[in-house]
């Protein structure tokens, strides 16, 4: 009897200390282009049959929209990734460029820090309703931002990349069936 106690005293032991693992939400779905980067949980995901979305193509001045932008309505799925502990933005940028790379994908506009971005690429990607569905995507606003906006035919990708002092962060747009609105 006391081997059956000791066992099960050493199993919850066991379970107790090992690391929890973070889980994806339900029904989240990676996009097949883009596997996630290693050790990245959905925190949020959406798929929206049809709807509208603004790309920018350039930088985007504080307060201002994008001077440099594509409106397309098509099938959006939005992802939030999040990554503990936090990782490079560049290493995971070089996972997504691969990725794309890889996939027949064209980038046609990407940009590092605030410097190159714009100092409103941020609130344009993450809190308006012009990107990311209100509320939707986890926020850090710093100079490690990342953004890549690719296509290949009349598929759409778009990755905000930045970190945290303890998580990496990752928003994805993917307009599959674009069509310009305007």
């Amino acid at each position: 009897m006391r081997s059956v106690f000791a066992l099960a005293g050493a199993f919850l032991t066991a379970a107790l200390s090992a690391p929890s693992f973070a889980q994806d939400v339900r029904g989240a779905r990676d996009f097949a282009d883009l596997p996630r980067v290693e050790g990245a949980h959905v925190r949020a995901w959406r798929q929206l049959a049809v709807a509208e979305i603004t790309l920018p193509t350039g930088p985007v001045a504080e307060g201002s929209a994008p001077d440099k932008a594509v409106r397309l309505q098509g099938q959006i799925s939005h992802t939030d990734y999040v990554i503990r502990p936090a990782i490079s933005p560049l290493d995971i940028d070089r996972h997504y460029e691969e990725a794309l790379r890889s996939a027949g994908y064209e980038t046609v506009f990407a940009c590092t820090g605030i410097s190159r971005c714009g100092a409103g690429m941020g609130a344009l990607i993450l809190l308006g309703d012009a990107v990311s569905p209100p509320g939707f995507a986890d926020g850090v606003f710093n100079d490690q931002l990342r953004v890549t906006v690719a296509r290949k035919g009349a598929t759409w990708v778009l990755l905000h990349m930045t970190r945290g002092p303890d998580r990496s962060l990752v928003y994805q747009a993917v307009v599959e069936g674009a069509r310009d609105v305007d």
